[in-house]
C-alpha cells in the first residue's frame, strides 16, 4: 500500500502528465466520457506489488475485492444478490496432465454490483480481476518464476479499470438508459473461467431479463496500428454493425464471430446469451512478471472504454436482442487438451492459418524451433485455419505423440517435428 500511495501522490503532483488532476480541473470531463485519471488510479492499485498478483484464494485477492466493493459503494450500486461478494469453491490442479489426484481445494470471490434503471432488460459488463500471484498455480509463461510477483497490469487490471470507469459513467450520466447494468468482476479466470461459470450457472434465476454480456480482458496494450479484436460479433445479428459504426477513429477492428474464446464471455455464451469480447491481443509479457503498469497504453484504454460505453448504449437501444449460435456450436463441448504446444496465438482471423504471437520458453513449440510470426497451417493432416480449428486439432493429440507441423515463415513452407 505504501508504494501505491506514493505512486498516486506522484501522479497527482506531476505538472506535465496528461493524467494530472489539475489538467482535468482545467478541462472538465463529461460524466459520459472516460476519465483516464481514474483508469490510472485503479491500475496502479491492482497491479502494485502490494497485491502480489491477486491470486485466487489469496489474502491479496480479498484486499482487491474490498477495493472493488468500495468503488461500487461510492457509485451507489446495489449488491447483485444479498451482497457484493459471490463466493465459489473449486479444485486447483497444479499439473494439468494429472487426472488422478484430487487437486487442491480453493475458494474465490466474484465482486458484482447492480445499477437499477428500472428498465425491462439488463446488460452485463465484466472483467476478471484475478491473476497469477507468485505463480503458485503454475500458469506463468516464464520458466522457474515461482516466487516472482506477476502483477498482471494488462491481464487484467486494464479490463477491471475499464469496468469500474464504465460503472461510474453509466451511474452518473444524465441519460436514462433502456437497460439496467450488472458490473461483474470475476475471480478464478486464470484457473479456468471458474468465477464466470459460477455466475452464469444461476444468472437467469436471479436476473431472467439479462440479454447480453460484454467482456473486457487485456485492453491495455493497444499497438501503434490501433488494431484490436472484438469477439462474439456473430452471437447477435445486430452486433457487427454496432461494432463497426461505433469504433474509434483510426482503429482497425477484427471482428471474431464466435461466442467461444479464451475468456469469461464464453461462460455466458454457453447459456445462450449474446456476448462481445474486447481484447488488444497477446504480447511478450503475457503471463510473465514483466506485465507491469508502466507498459499500459492509457490513451488506448481510454478510447476503448469510450467505445464500450457507446457499444453498450447502442445495444440497450435495440428493439430486440436476438441470440445466435456461432460456428463452434454451443451444444458441442469445448475441446479438452491432454497436451499444449506452448504458443500465444493471434485470435484475429487472417484466413491463412494460426498466426503465432508468442512462444513460451522450453515448451514443445520453442524446442521444435517455432518462432514469433510463424503461421501454422497443419498438425499432421489436420488443417488449421484459425484459433478454433487449432483447438480442435490440438484436442486430438496425446502426451508423447510426435507430430509434423506445417508452418509458413517469411513466405516459405516448412515442416517441423514437434514432440508433445
Amino acid at each position: 500500500m505504501r508504494l501505491y500511495n506514493l505512486l498516486i501522490t506522484m501522479l497527482t503532483l506531476s505538472s506535465f502528465s496528461v493524467y494530472t488532476q489539475e489538467s482535468y480541473q482545467q478541462q472538465p470531463i463529461a460524466n459520459d466520457q472516460c476519465n483516464p485519471v481514474n483508469l490510472k488510479k485503479h491500475i496502479l492499485y491492482l497491479a502494485s506489488d502490494d497485491l502480489k498478483g491477486r491470486l485466487t484464494g489469496s489474502k491479496e485477492e480479498t484486499e482487491a475485492a474490498k477495493y472493488l466493493i468500495s468503488e461500487f459503494e461510492k457509485l451507489g450500486l446495489k449488491p447483485y444478490d444479498t451482497n457484493f461478494i459471490q463466493s465459489f469453491n473449486y479444485t486447483v490442479r497444479l499439473n494439468p496432465h494429472d487426472t488422478i489426484s484430487m487437486g487442491i481445494p480453493n475458494t474465490g470471490n466474484n465482486v458484482i454490483g447492480y445499477l437499477d434503471n428500472g428498465a425491462k432488460r439488463t446488460l452485463i459488463i465484466g472483467a476478471h480481476y484475478d491473476h497469477l500471484g507468485l505463480n503458485e498455480h503454475h500458469h506463468s509463461t516464464k520458466m522457474n518464476s515461482e516466487g516472482e510477483i506477476h502483477n498482471g497490469a494488462d491481464d487484467n487490471a486494464s479490463g477491471v479499470s475499464g469496468v469500474l470507469e464504465l460503472a461510474r459513467m453509466f451511474s452518473q450520466n444524465k441519460i436514462k438508459e433502456k437497460a439496467n447494468y450488472i458490473f461483474a468482476l470475476f475471480s478464478g479466470e486464470e484457473d479456468g473461467l471458474i468465477g464466470s461459470k459460477q455466475m452464469a450457472s444461476n444468472l437467469k434465476v436471479l436476473y431472467p431479463n439479462v440479454e447480453a454480456m460484454i467482456n473486457l480482458d487485456m485492453i491495455g496494450r493497444l499497438n501503434d496500428e490501433k488494431s484490436m479484436v472484438v469477439g462474439g460479433t456473430g452471437t447477435c445479428p445486430s452486433f457487427p454493425e454496432i461494432i463497426e459504426s461505433g469504433k474509434p477513429s483510426g482503429f482497425t477492428i477484427t471482428q471474431e464471430i464466435s461466442g467461444i474464446g479464451p475468456s469469461d464471455h464464453t461462460s455466458f455464451y454457453l447459456k445462450d446469451i449474446p456476448v462481445l469480447f474486447f481484447f488488444t491481443g497477446t504480447h511478450s509479457d503475457y503471463h510473465k512478471p514483466s506485465d507491469d503498469e508502466d507498459k499500459i497504453n492509457y490513451s488506448g484504454v481510454e478510447n476503448i472504454v469510450n467505445y464500450v460505453f457507446r457499444t453498450a448504449y447502442s445495444i440497450s437501444e435495440l428493439d430486440i436482442i436476438v441470440f445466435a449460435k456461432t460456428k463452434i456450436n454451443a451444444k458441442k463441448n469445448v475441446p479438452k487438451y491432454k497436451v499444449t504446444l506452448g504458443i500465444m496465438p493471434d485470435y484475429s482471423e487472417h484466413g491463412d492459418g494460426l498466426h503465432v504471437d508468442g512462444v513460451i520458453e522450453n515448451r514443445p513449440a520453442q524446442l521444435a524451433g517455432i518462432k514469433i510470426g510463424d503461421i501454422i497451417t497443419k498438425i499432421d493432416e489436420c488443417i488449421i485455419k484459425e484459433v478454433y480449428t487449432y483447438m480442435e486439432c490440438l484436442a486430438k493429440i496425446n502426451s508423447g505423440d510426435e507430430k509434423a507441423l506445417t508452418v509458413i515463415r517469411d513466405g516459405q513452407v516448412l515442416i517441423v517435428k514437434v514432440k508433445f
